[in-house]
């Protein structure tokens, strides 16, 4: 994908982080974030990560709403009405399984990139296999990698 200048974007441009090194970063450094992307209805019936550990609370964002799922036009703007990249080192995004997290990773990415060359230290990664992992061969989540299956702390709403 190309910005208005012509620079090309990759996925390359988001790195990937397994939830138990995401995890250590959270609890030892100020500037690291965790940005759940999931939807309102997964945070409820599903669970979220417990930040009591960590040194900054789990930003909570949606980057599609529920039932439709439907793609949330004010990502960007929600969320940095949340985050605020001077305070920032690492953004680890989070979803089910690692897929809209990407996306909104990437997003973000380009967004630095793009616009804001003083936070280009700013590193937004991928918590690969999401909050409840891949899905198994009897199609169950949470039995084969992702945040719960690792015993990360997690809440039930």
């Amino acid at each position: 994908m190309k910005n208005q200048k012509g620079k090309v974007y990759a996925e390359h441009d988001v790195q990937e982080i397994v939830p138990e090194e995401a995890y250590e970063k959270l609890i030892s450094s100020t500037r690291c974030f965790l940005v759940d992307v999931r939807s309102k209805a997964e945070w409820s019936f599903v669970g979220i990560p417990d930040s009591s550990q960590m040194k900054n609370d789990v930003i909570f964002c949606e980057w599609a709403s529920f039932p439709k799922m439907e793609r949330n036009l004010e990502f960007s703007e929600n969320l940095f009405s949340q985050l605020i990249l001077d305070d920032s080192e690492s953004i680890y995004f989070l979803c089910r399984s690692g897929a809209r997290s990407f996306n909104a990773a990437l997003e973000v990415t380009r967004f630095i990139q793009e616009y804001k060359t003083e936070f280009s230290g700013v590193s937004c990664l991928n918590v690969k296999y999401g909050f409840e992992g891949d899905l198994s061969a009897d199609f169950k989540r949470g039995r084969i990698n992702g945040w719960k299956h690792s015993n990360l702390p997690w809440q039930q709403l």
